[in-house]
């Protein structure tokens, strides 16, 4: 590792994964996961695969009942909190380019407006989903405010924050509203927040082999199960594939409040993870609805397909619980990109739902170093394995991909009040991904008692209404497995 590094002759000191490579100019080589997000990234401005998108509505009530607020009002309010972030977290401006990471120092305040301007946009007659359907890859983080909406919505490259780490920044964002800085540290520029650059993943697990080769010969085995699957359960799409739409689809499902309530009963009795109960569920929806797509295009010259027997899929697993404290820096770890992913197939013919459910989770409730010694070895090995895959120029995969958010409340509150009074209410928290192939992103959270289903897709392949009948059917699924009745959507 290269040594650490001090700022325009300060003694301040970065984490020596990052290189200064110029006055106010530092650098990280990208870690592991970050080799694939490298690969597939395009130029600004270009619609790309695996772009994150989050967004929030709110309310602000102010500490005088009396005062009127506008929309317009609350822009200094939010652009403040957004610079207050950067501040905290200058990993939210850092540029991900060919060969790295790049963060540069603003040498002048008159630099952190114009980092303001260009990151912190205001869409006036927008909304969230008007956004997120247009989105494009920009140089750095961005947010959008859609003030009549009362909307925010930021995106990122997957390079920048994970799953964990959209929620923390949205529950640090509006602690900064009710917490707000002096305007003088807010546009502090004497390089001290280079002390505040992140480490990678990489940094913080023993990635080191046991023995030569092994981490390779691992990465092997575990992705051998996805490569020996003949009759894989996925969603039939129409070919020849068109090339992908630049835009981007999300249907979303709110589940009732007394039917997610007799869903988590229903786990807690059989002792089954909602995730993992979740998870059966979009196995057997994306199975039925082949066997029907497969019935339905069927002639006498060519009859219906099989149904697929094998569902492959990767579960997400967060590493934070595997790094070291920092007491110098307790917030290093909270943003920034600290998932892996891990292969998995499953094999629902002849088993019951709680059975598939309950391999699952066993699956995702493992302590991963505990129950594969050499799996930090073969992560980067893996990942290598994959990027051929999802560089190719047509995309044809068409297997569900999903990711599990957990309870959302559980990392950001509805609620942030200031010393003064003033209160800011948050609502319908939403995540996803931009998609450019012929798959499903599927989603799962809950939020204030009643859980979400969000499917992303491109809509060269999807019509909204075939993302509504997925979701449809993994509730269907789900109700029908923990033998339950589900109430209305809404």
């Amino acid at each position: 590792m290269p040594p650490p590094t001090a700022n325009r002759g300060s003694k301040v000191r970065c984490h020596p994964s990052w290189t200064q490579i110029g006055p106010n100019t530092y650098t990280q080589p990208y870690g592991f996961q970050e080799v694939l997000y490298n690969a597939i990234s395009v130029e600004p401005g270009l619609p790309g695969l695996f772009l994150l998108g989050s967004s929030v509505t709110f309310t602000y009530t102010p500490s005088n009942p009396n005062a009127k607020s506008s929309s317009a009002s609350l822009i200094p309010l939010l652009r403040n909190a957004w610079l207050q972030m950067r501040q905290r977290h200058p990993t939210l401006a850092v540029e991900n380019l060919p060969n790295g990471k790049v963060y540069t120092c603003p040498s002048s305040p008159a630099e952190l407006e114009v980092w303001l301007n260009a990151t912190f946009v205001v869409a006036p007659g927008k909304t969230w989903e008007q956004t997120y359907g247009k989105m494009v890859k920009t140089s750095q983080m961005t947010m959008y405010y859609c003030p009549e909406a009362g909307q925010l919505f930021i995106q990122s490259e997957h390079h920048t924050l994970d799953g964990r780490g959209i929620m923390n920044f949205w529950h640090q964002f509006f602690e900064a509203l009710v917490s707000p800085a002096e305007l003088e540290h807010l546009f502090k520029t004497d390089g001290s927040e280079i002390s505040r650059l992140p480490p990678r993943s990489d940094d913080l697990l023993d990635m080191a082999e046991k023995e030569v080769g092994r981490g390779e010969q691992r990465a092997l085995e575990l992705v051998a199960p996805l490569s020996a699957i003949t009759a894989p359960i996925c969603i039939p799409v129409a070919e020849p594939l068109p090339p992908p739409s630049p835009h981007n689809t999300a249907r979303e499902l709110r589940v009732s409040a007394r039917t997610t309530e007799s869903i988590v009963t229903a786990c807690k009795a059989q002792r089954l993870s909602v995730t993992a109960a979740w998870h059966t569920a979009v196995v057997l929806a994306t199975q039925s609805i082949q066997a029907k797509r497969n019935t339905i295009t069927a002639t006498a010259q060519a009859p219906a397909a099989a149904q697929g027997s094998h569902f492959a899929s990767f579960g997400n697993f967060d590493l934070r619980r595997y790094f070291p404290l920092d007491p110098d820096n307790p917030e290093a770890y909270t943003l920034s990109n600290h998932h892996i992913v891990l292969p998995y197939v499953v094999a629902p013919n002849g088993s019951s739902f709680a059975q598939v459910a309950r391999d699952l989770g066993s699956f995702y409730q493992q302590d991963i170093i505990k129950s594969d010694p050499d799996v930090w070895s073969a992560l980067g090995p893996m990942i290598r394995m994959f990027v051929p895959e999802f560089t190719r120029e047509q995309l044809v995969e068409t297997t569900p991909a999903l990711s599990s958010l957990g309870v959302v409340d559980s990392f950001i509150a509805s609620l942030y009040t200031g010393q003064d009074g003033s209160r800011w209410h948050v609502k319908d928290p939403w995540f996803g991904n931009t998609v450019t192939g012929p798959w499903l992103e599927h989603f799962m959270w809950s939020w204030q008692g009643r859980l979400l289903l969000n499917s992303c897709c491109n809509p060269a392949y999807y019509m909204p209404a075939e993302a509504d009948e997925f979701n449809e059917t993994v509730l269907q699924k789900l109700v029908e497995g923990l033998g339950i009745q589900a109430e209305s959507k809404l």
